[in-house]
């Protein structure tokens, strides 16, 4: 099928934009019209994937660094709907001509506006089980009532729901005002694709709500070594680990990065670490044993690993799932302890480690239970193994294809 149209919108860090930059490479790949609404850090690997690119300014790494260390909550909320009625302007251009627009949470303020001014249809595209209530597992934002069974599972579903209301509510608002757009036009299809494995989270359709979890919806590097001092590094003989926590960021990244190399001292192994937005920045690489790099292909480094520390983003858990070695998992918040739940559960991790909770002592008897349990190893294999079998990117695209022609 050819000749569509279609506009992601992805207003996120890189585990939550590098997914959509798969869909609209897979989307050009067959033909379609792509375009893109995302930070501006993601304008090249946009463009290269094929699509024509509108860049959300003021929502790129920089000005998410200073903002988060500067404003208050108040002041950032209405930092983001000032900015809100620029994108959504900026992206109805864009996007004119669209049958669909395709956005996870983190866009959906602005693609359901979008949408109604264009007269596209909005299709939801989440990284995370939202709109997904089951008594299987629990929402993604209140995992902790998990413990009280079915209800508290029942309960933290709701309250899941009322958080994304009120997280879309002010900027969508804002968006809406911005497009002149009145009443409540009809926008959402039914479907929701995710970008996560069915044996991961075993999300269900309903009568009213078709849902696909797809598998996940991987940007692969070139598969080449991204750094031939990196690969010397691995080829050295003994267990190797990485630890990164992405676009997390700390107080004072000297003392995280102290209890990570303490770790790695005590349980003997060597250590990638990926310093990210600066929360490992802290210290100091003189030591033999540590690799420093701000990142490194996910998929190119995790397999090669024996385990793999990190702080539990959506992406980042499925490269780790994938790699098909044991992970450990430290959230710092939003749906990261529900991520880091899923993966003790499924007995790939030990339990999780709060970021408030990290020692050195804690962070080694994780790391010394991931490289010492053979069940655990065994079970990562197999889940990786299942994992490699599926086709997230060509089945989502599959769904976005036939929920156009349903609509047609």
């Amino acid at each position: 099928m050819t000749g569509m149209d279609i506009t992601f919108v992805a207003n996120d860090t890189r585990g939550g934009v590098e997914p959509y930059i798969a869909l609209a490479r897979e989307a050009a790949s067959r033909g379609h019209r792509v375009g893109a609404a995302a930070p501006p850090d993601y304008e090249d690997q946009f463009v290269a994937a094929g699509a024509r690119f509108t860049p959300l300014r003021g929502a790129d790494r920089e000005a998410i660094t200073a903002a988060g260390g500067r404003v208050s909550m108040r002041e950032m909320a209405q930092l983001v709907s000032l900015l809100a009625q620029d994108w959504a302007r900026e992206t109805a251009e864009l996007a004119q001509g669209s049958h669909m627009i395709v956005s996870g949470i983190g866009g959906m303020g602005l693609a359901l506006p979008v949408a109604a001014s264009t007269g596209a249809a909005a299709l939801r595209a989440h990284l995370q089980p939202l709109e997904a209530p089951s008594t299987a597992y629990p929402g993604p934002l209140a995992p902790g009532l998990d413990r009280w069974g079915p209800i508290g599972r029942r309960v933290s579903h709701r309250i899941t729901a009322a958080g994304t209301r009120l997280l879309l509510r002010m900027p969508e608002q804002a968006a809406r005002n911005a497009l002149g757009i009145k009443g409540s036009p009809e926008v959402i299809l039914p479907e929701i694709v995710y970008g996560f494995s069915s044996a991961v989270v075993p999300v269900r359709s309903d009568v009213h709500t078709r849902r696909l979890a797809t598998g996940y919806w991987t940007l692969s590097s070139n598969g080449s070594a991204p750094d031939a001092s990196l690969s010397a590094f691995l080829d050295e003989p003994g267990p190797v680990v990485s630890i990164g926590f992405g676009s997390m960021q700390t107080d004072d990244p000297r003392v995280l990065r102290g209890i990570v190399d303490e770790a790695a001292r005590l349980v003997d192994v060597r250590a990638v670490l990926l310093t990210g937005w600066g929360a490992l920045g802290g210290g100091t690489d003189q030591d033999e044993r540590v690799f420093s790099a701000p990142s490194v292909p996910h998929d190119w480094l995790f397999p090669r690993m024996w385990a793999n520390v990190h702080h539990g983003g959506a992406g980042t858990t499925g490269a780790a799932i994938g790699a098909g070695v044991p992970t450990v998992i430290v959230p710092f918040g939003a749906d990261q302890p529900f991520w880091a739940q899923r993966a003790h559960r499924l007995g790939i991790a030990p339990k999780p480690i709060p970021r408030r909770k990290l020692t050195a002592a804690s962070l080694a008897a994780a790391l010394e239970q991931a490289l010492s349990d053979a069940h655990m190893t065994a079970r990562a294999r197999e889940l990786g193994a299942l994992l490699g079998q599926e086709t997230g990117v060509k089945s989502a695209m599959d769904e976005i294809e036939s929920a156009v022609e349903r609509r047609r």
